[in-house]
C-alpha cells in the first residue's frame, strides 16, 4: 500500500507539476526550453526512493503527453525513455558511490554531471528520435527541439531535485511553519521586485535577490536557499507567462532563454556557497567530535598512566616500609630471644616481663607510626593549602633514611630559611621522593665512592629554586631531553615504568604551577624546581 501511494503522489505531481511548467512557459508544446519541474521531481523521487517508484514516473508522463495530444505510441515510448532515464540514474549514483545527501562538492558534481551530461542528452535524442520517426517534428528541428528539450529538463533538475534530496534528507529537522514563512516572506519580496515594481535589469534583480539568497544559506543552512531558488524560479516564469519585468524586453525565446540563465546563476552560486558553508560546519563537527575523542583518550591514558605510577609508588613504599621495620623487628626479635632465654633459665619474673612489655610496645607503637606516616605521605590531598617546603623535604628524608644509609649513600641537605609556599604538600613530597629514588638508582651502579646527594634551596626573584642534584655521573646527552616523556625509561630491564619523571612534572604543573628541569653539572645530573611564592 505505502508502494501504491507513492506511486500515485509521484505520478499526480509529474503530471500537475508538468502541466503547470509547460503552460507557463511554452503553451501546450510538450518540448519545452524552460525549467521542466516534473524532471528535477521525477529524478529527487527516484534517487531517494529507489526503482520502487519508476511506474510513478511512466504514469505521469504518459498522462502529460497524452494530454497535449502527442499520439498513443509516441506518449507510451517517451514515457518509457523518461522511466529508463530514472532507472539509469539511480544505477549511476550508486555506482560512483555518490551520496544523496549531498554533503560534499563531489555529490554535486556528481549530480550535475550525470545530469547535463548523461541523463538528459539520453532523454532530449532518444524521445526527439520517436517524436521524428512518428513524424511528430520536421526533421530540420531535430537538433532544435534536441536542445530545447534537454536544456528545459537540465534547469528542471538542477532546481528541483537537489531542493527535494535535501528536503527528504532534512525532513525530521526542519521546522515547516518557520520553512513556509521565511519562503512566503522571500516570494512577497522577490514579487514586488520582479511584477510589482518592474524591475526591467536582470543584473540589477539578481542583485537584489541572491545577497538575501546567501545570507540565509549562512545562517539557516542550504535548504533554505534553494527553497529561496525555487520561489525565484516560480515568480520568474510567472512573470514570462504575464510578460512583464526583467523577462519582457526581448523576443519571446530571448526571455525564456534569459530566464533560465537567470534561475541557473542562483542555483550555481547558491550550491557553492552553500555546500562551501556546510562543508565548514562539518568539518568544524568532525573537529570538535575528535578533539572531544582525543581528550577523552588522553583522560583515559592519564587515569591508566596516574594508576600504574601509584603502583610503582605502593612497591616504593613497600620497599621503604620494610627497610623502616627492619630494626623495629630485630629489636622485637631480640627481646624475644631474652624472654625466652630468662624462661628457660627460670628468671622470669615480674621485672623481665614488665621490660618485656614496655619495650615490646615501644617497637610496635614504631612501626604503626611508620604506616601512619607513609598513610598520609601517599594520601591524596583534596585542596591546595599553604605548607613549609622544609618540612616536605625534612618528612621525605627522614622516611628514606635507611634505605639510603643502607647504601652507602650520604644525602645532604642545606636550607638557611623556611619558605613557605602553597598547594599540594604531599604532590611535591611524591616529586621529590621519585627523583631521590632515581638518583639512587644512579648511584648504585655508579663506581663513585662517595657517594651523595644534595639538596638545597635559595630565592631567585618571585622563585623557590630547588635543586636537588648527585654525583652519579649525569644522564646520557641522547636521551636527556626524553626523560619526562611518558614510558620513556633507561630501567625497563629492572621493571622500570617509564612514568616516574612524567608523573612527577604532570603534579609540578598541574598541582603547583611550577616548572621542572633536568641538566647535567660537573658531578652528575641537577633536577630543578622553580615553585612560586606567591599568594594563595
Amino acid at each position: 500500500m505505502n508502494n501504491i501511494l507513492l506511486v500515485t503522489i509521484l505520478a499526480f505531481l509529474y503530471f500537475i507539476t508538468g502541466k503547470l511548467s509547460l503552460e507557463l512557459l511554452n503553451g501546450d508544446n510538450i518540448i519545452n526550453i524552460g525549467v521542466f519541474a516534473a524532471e528535477g521531481i521525477a529524478l529527487a523521487f527516484a534517487l531517494y526512493f529507489g526503482k520502487r517508484v519508476l511506474l510513478g514516473i511512466f504514469l505521469g508522463q504518459l498522462a502529460l503527453a497524452l494530454i497535449n495530444d502527442v499520439p498513443y505510441i509516441a506518449s507510451l515510448l517517451i514515457s518509457l525513455i523518461n522511466t529508463t532515464e530514472a532507472y539509469l540514474a539511480i544505477v549511476l549514483f550508486q555506482r560512483f558511490g555518490f551520496d544523496t545527501r549531498l554533503l560534499h562538492f563531489r555529490d554535486i558534481l556528481g549530480l550535475v554531471g550525470l545530469i547535463i551530461f548523461v541523463l538528459q542528452p539520453f532523454s532530449a535524442l532518444s524521445s526527439n528520435s520517436v517524436l521524428l520517426l512518428l513524424h511528430q517534428i520536421p526533421y530540420d528541428s531535430f537538433l532544435h527541439y534536441s536542445f530545447s528539450w534537454w536544456f528545459g529538463n537540465v534547469m528542471g533538475q538542477l532546481l528541483f531535485t537537489p531542493f527535494l534530496l535535501l528536503l527528504f534528507h532534512n525532513f525530521k529537522k526542519i521546522d515547516f511553519v518557520e520553512f513556509f514563512l521565511y519562503g512566503a516572506v522571500f516570494g512577497i519580496y522577490f514579487y514586488i521586485l520582479q511584477i510589482e515594481l518592474l524591475i526591467e535589469n536582470a543584473l540589477l534583480l539578481l542583485s537584489l535577490s541572491l545577497p538575501v539568497i546567501l545570507v540565509v544559506i549562512a545562517r539557516k543552512g542550504i535548504v533554505y536557499g534553494i527553497l529561496f531558488n525555487v520561489v525565484v524560479a516560480i515568480i520568474a516564469s510567472y512573470s514570462v507567462y504575464i510578460d512583464v519585468g526583467s523577462f519582457a524586453v526581448n523576443s519571446y525565446v530571448d526571455n525564456v532563454i534569459n530566464y533560465n540563465l537567470f534561475v541557473l546563476a542562483h542555483i550555481s552560486i547558491a550550491f557553492t556557497v552553500g555546500i562551501l558553508i556546510e562543508e565548514r560546519k562539518t568539518y568544524a563537527k568532525t573537529l570538535e567530535e575528535s578533539i572531544a575523542t582525543e581528550v577523552k583518550k588522553n583522560q583515559e591514558q592519564q587515569l591508566l598512566m596516574l594508576q600504574q605510577s601509584r603502583l610503582a609508588q605502593m612497591g616504593e613504599m613497600i620497599s621503604m616500609i620494610a627497610h623502616q621495620w627492619r630494626q623495629p623487628l630485630n629489636n622485637l626479635s631480640l627481646i624475644n630471644q631474652l624472654l625466652i632465654s630468662k624462661y628457660t633459665k627460670g628468671k622470669l619474673n615480674d621485672e623481665a616481663m614488665e621490660y618485656f612489655k614496655a619495650n615490646s610496645k615501644k617497637q610496635i607503637d614504631l612501626m604503626s607510626t611508620t604506616i601512619d606516616d607513609f598513610r598520609n605521605f601517599f594520601k591524596k590531598e583534596n585542596k591546595a593549602q599553604e605548607f613549609f617546603l622544609n618540612d616536605v623535604i625534612s618528612e621525605v628524608l627522614n622516611m628514606t633514611a635507611a634505605i639510603y644509609t643502607s647504601k652507602g649513600i650520604k644525602i645532604e641537605f642545606d636550607s638557611q630559611d623556611n619558605y613557605q609556599l602553597y598547594g599540594y604538600a604531599n604532590g611535591l613530597a611524591q616529586v621529590i621522593l621519585n627523583i631521590i629514588n632515581n638518583a639512587k638508582d644512579a648511584l648504585i651502579e655508579s663506581v663513585q665512592e662517595n657517594k651523595k646527594i644534595q639538596i638545597s634551596i635559595m630565592k631567585k626573584a618571585d622563585d623557590i629554586v630547588l635543586h636537588i642534584k648527585d654525583n652519579a655521573g649525569g644522564i646520557a646527552p641522547d636521551i636527556i631531553d626524553k626523560i619526562f616523556d611518558p614510558y620513556f625509561s633507561t630501567k625497563k630491564d629492572k621493571n622500570g615504568t617509564g612514568l616516574g619523571l612524567y608523573m612527577s612534572k604532570m603534579i609540578i604543573q598541574e598541582q603547583l604551577q611550577a616548572k621542572i628541569e633536568a641538566y647535567n653539572d660537573t658531578e652528575g645530573a641537577n633536577f630543578v624546581i622553580y615553585l612560586p611564592q606567591g599568594e594563595k
